[in-house]
């Protein structure tokens, strides 16, 4: 089960703001921060999104940003 504290380890270990974590989901910075404290919804929708992102989020290089390797 995703805990509060997963997903604040997971995103501050990657260096991403709760804004640009949000964002993966589609949610805002202020629902971000609300999971961080309360935990996150138990919606089976919400937690398959949150598994996803934070999968997302350990396969990428410690201090990698988000639009490294894009192409303009």
């Amino acid at each position: 089960m995703i805990t509060a504290e997963h997903i604040k380890s997971a995103r501050v270990t990657a260096d991403e703001s709760q804004a640009a974590f949000g964002a993966r989901i589609g949610v805002d910075q202020s629902t971000v921060h609300r999971w961080e404290t309360e935990g996150p919804p138990k919606r089976p929708l919400i937690q398959t999104a949150l598994a996803r992102a934070l999968r997302e989020l350990a396969k990428r290089p410690a201090n990698a940003t988000a639009d490294s390797g894009a192409s303009a």
